[in-house]
């Protein structure tokens, strides 16, 4: 759990077991992160267990913290190595502050040039918390690893040639809390954010959900209904996902287009799909 989180939840839930609060990023965040409590109608409704849920969840996520504690300053396995035997005890994990980065040309960053591998590669693991300036003008979160490795096979529009792409990293279904996420909209008010993920409603969420101002998504959503063997069962698996969708407040005008498609032929496309069957994408605004 990040700090603002927990700062929010140490200031509004601590001394009280259950009740029902106005909606807001912080606590539709402990819906869709960590499956505690609902929202509906506009307000966040919890109970004395989703209390104990949310009281484990930060001793387990934190290392033994209260909700009434200081949040914890994370340090990395080096620095407790100093003083203690046990280096790893409420310590960053060793990838926990790092970010996979690609690109189809240089990755330029702190005004320096990095030069890729020659061969195919995910990319370059770099320490989110040294990157200071980033010098290409979109970033990209990408949902699925396998895009990382290729960009070059991706049939994208010429304003992203020059793009960052960033891994959103092994997160639990959902989870916004991550180093990826925190390092992408770190850079809201400098670039352009741009996130791309499946076609499915978990992609459209995540888009919705992300910080980015703009979707990387199929230029034309009959490419929705390409024709492929077998049956069908994703649209199936993703009911929390569709219901959000369904509430969602106000959803991008492009976002219900492809949306109502999908609840029609009831169908899914994976980023595999995409770059195997090289769908022409574009960029469109994640704006009511």
């Amino acid at each position: 759990m990040n700090k603002s989180l927990f700062t929010y939840c140490k200031n509004n839930l601590r001394l009280i077991n259950s009740g029902k609060l106005k909606a807001c990023a912080s606590l539709i965040s402990l819906v869709n992160d960590y499956n505690i409590g609902l929202i509906d109608d506009g307000f966040f409704h919890f109970n004395e267990k989703d209390k104990q849920h949310l009281v484990d969840l930060v001793a387990r996520e934190l290392n033994g913290i209260r909700l009434s504690d200081a949040y914890p300053k994370p340090q990395t396995r080096n620095e407790r190595a100093h003083f203690y035997r046990d280096e790893k005890r409420g310590t960053l994990k060793v990838s926990e502050d790092f970010v996979l980065l690609n690109s189809l040309g240089p990755l330029r960053i702190n005004k320096l040039v990095l030069k890729g591998s020659p061969l195919s590669a995910l990319g370059q693991f770099i320490c989110a918390s040294e990157i200071e300036t980033i010098e290409h003008q979109q970033i990209v979160l990408v949902e699925n690893l396998i895009v990382m490795a290729n960009l070059n096979r991706l049939n994208i529009p010429d304003e992203l040639k020059e793009a960052v792409w960033v891994y959103r990293g092994d997160v639990q279904a959902f989870n916004q809390t991550s180093t990826a996420y925190q390092f992408f909209r770190r850079f809201k008010l400098s670039h352009q954010l741009i996130c791309f993920s499946d076609l499915d409603p978990s992609g459209l969420q995540i888009c919705l959900t992300s910080g980015a101002s703009k979707w990387l998504t199929l230029s034309d959503e009959t490419q929705l209904n390409i024709a492929l063997q077998g049956v069908e069962n994703e649209w199936f698996k993703q009911g929390k996902a569709i219901h959000f969708l369904n509430n969602y407040a106000s959803l991008p005008v492009d976002c219900e287009r492809i949306f109502l498609r999908m609840k029609e032929s009831q169908t899914t496309l994976k980023q595999e799909h995409i770059l195997t069957h090289f769908l022409q994408l574009k960029v469109l605004p994640l704006v009511p």
